[in-house]
């Protein structure tokens, strides 16, 4: 027989309150606000919202008027063997842009993300996805689908990895 986790039941009794427990009180960022608007930094160039003045473009970012929330979201594909230097990098890059965020009274969110170039998530999308209230199967469904994503644009540009127009120019244009 597998090793199962065994949660705990919790009775109450008749006519008293229930307590919440912490399966039932789990929940994710996005729960905790129902005007999100999000900008993606893909076919246009993203604009960060109006909360602060910045140059920096994460690949996607939620946030809540209402709420004051803000969640940046970064996406690499480094080679797996680099992922940890990738993460820690896209960490550094926006905590000063959050930071200022934070000043102006917003809560703040910044997820780098690592899918590796052979489709491998690392745990930064297990752990992105379980903060924003994305859990069990449709957790599972969506990283598998981040993965075969990410693997097949890896094969796509080794494809076209010999195509002249990707190559650095050796003639300068006067």
């Amino acid at each position: 027989m597998p090793n199962k986790k065994r949660v705990p039941i919790q009775l109450e009794r008749e006519g008293q309150t229930p307590s919440k427990s912490k399966a039932g009180s789990r929940s994710g960022i996005l729960d905790q606000a129902v005007d999100w608007k999000m900008a993606v930094d893909l076919g246009t160039r993203l604009t960060f919202p109006a909360i602060v003045p910045t140059t920096l473009r994460p690949d996607i970012v939620l946030w809540s008027p209402g709420t004051k929330k803000i969640i940046a979201i970064e996406l690499t594909v480094p080679w797996e063997e680099r992922c940890a230097e990738a993460h820690e990098r896209k960490k550094a890059k926006y905590e000063d842009l959050l930071a200022e965020c934070r000043q102006q009274g917003w809560q703040t969110w910044n997820f780098p993300v690592e899918v590796g170039t052979r489709g491998f998530p690392a745990q930064s999308v297990w752990h992105m996805f379980s903060a924003l209230g994305v859990t069990g199967g449709r957790r599972k469904s969506a990283i598998r689908k981040v993965a075969q994503s990410a693997e097949r644009a890896s094969c796509w540009v080794w494809t076209r990895r010999d195509i002249s127009s990707w190559k650095p120019t050796t003639t300068h244009s006067a």
